[in-house]
């Protein structure tokens, strides 16, 4: 995990993919809480951000706080001060939906920290879906995790295509000679049975 490491596109608040990135969902109305140390006085780093964009790709989740522009994305200058985050897929685990009686959907999961990330070791990342979506996201991030564990690689977000062989030059095109198939009789009638109570 990083925070206030992620590039932003020039003139956009759109993460700059990396490469073999595919971005596959994102959703605005997130909270983002992060909760690093083992509860003793001093030892507790806390990160919060009131509402921002999750994204998720093939690679990674990134969040990004409504303030963030292109100019602050990667500023550290400020402590204590959430201008972007990214946390890689192999650096998750515990990834839970946490669906509380009272508030917002979230997700959950403990995060490892990578070198030059500014937060110094393992976290609690908890992201609180305000306007929906959250189930949605945690499947995907669960996915990406168990095909990164199954194949020791990152997925790419579409599998390959297969091959297309163009028709050999000379031969028919029988494309346009099928007639269409259209149904000789109506589907049958279905009759209503009343039932007795």
């Amino acid at each position: 995990m990083a925070l206030n490491a992620v590039m932003l596109e020039l003139g956009t608040r759109h993460p700059v993919p990396l490469p073999d990135e595919n971005f596959l969902y994102h959703n605005s109305g997130v909270k983002l809480e992060l909760k690093s140390g083992d509860g003793y006085p001093g030892d507790a780093i806390s990160f919060t951000s009131p509402s921002g964009t999750a994204f998720i790709s093939n690679q990674r989740i990134v969040f990004l706080p409504t303030t963030t522009t292109h100019e602050n994305s990667m500023d550290n200058s400020v402590p204590n001060v959430v201008n972007s985050f990214t946390v890689p897929h192999t650096n998750l685990r515990d990834i839970k939906f946490v669906s509380p009686i009272f508030n917002s959907n979230r997700f959950e999961a403990i995060v490892t920290p990578v070198d030059g990330g500014n937060i110094p070791g393992h976290a609690k990342l908890m992201l609180s879906f305000k306007e929906g979506g959250c189930f949605d996201f945690t499947t995907i991030a669960r996915k990406m995790s168990e095909r990164i564990q199954e194949t020791g690689s990152i997925p790419p977000f579409e599998e390959a295509l297969p091959a297309y062989d163009a028709p050999a030059q000379g031969a028919p095109d029988h494309s346009q000679d099928v007639p269409p198939v259209y149904p000789d009789e109506a589907p049958p009638v279905y009759e209503h049975h009343a039932t007795g109570r």
